[in-house]
């Protein structure tokens, strides 16, 4: 009886691996097809100095459209001073296991009038989700998202610019 447990552990977790290896794989392409659109430059990614960067309200809706709810994406701030934050986001599938993470650093000044630095914490989670997703997309040729690169791209609520993608 034990014995024929654990071979129907094994077969579910090798479906659950093969099903979420197969949401990735869509994903992939999903990304790479919306970074070869050319209609698309503005909305779900930018143009920097030649290169296409993804925006992270896109890598987000390709994961909640992929994925729903069985995946969880965690923020944990690992340093917060007066001068500056780091955060890693992490994300999870729902039933506890380890599937990605990104970390990202960002200096602080309140007083200034750059958004990079006086909402220093915000694009840093939003910096540290980024990496987290093209982590597990590994689309592109680069790790940055849009987010980090450009600080207009940066001050966009990211709530808002999702609900607007996905309706």
């Amino acid at each position: 009886m034990a014995d024929s447990v654990k071979v129907i552990d094994v077969t579910a977790d090798r479906m659950r691996d093969d099903l979420i290896r197969e949401f990735i794989n869509q994903g992939r392409k999903e990304l790479i097809d919306i970074l070869a659109d050319d209609k698309e430059e503005g909305m779900s990614w930018v143009n920097i100095k030649g290169k296409r960067y993804l925006t992270v309200a896109t890598l987000m809706k390709v994961l909640r459209d992929k994925f729903a709810h069985s995946l969880v994406l965690k923020t944990d701030i690992k340093h917060d001073c007066e001068h500056r934050v780091v955060i890693e986001a992490s994300l999870y599938h729902k039933s506890g296991f380890f599937v990605s993470s990104g970390l990202a650093e960002r200096r602080k000044d309140h007083t200034s009038r750059n958004v990079q630095l006086a909402r220093a914490v915000e694009c840093c989670q939003t910096a540290a989700w980024g990496r987290c997703l093209k982590s597990l997309f590994a689309v592109g040729n680069v790790v940055a998202t849009a987010d980090e690169i450009t600080p207009e791209v940066g001050h966009i609520d990211m709530n808002e610019q999702i609900d607007k993608e996905i309706n």
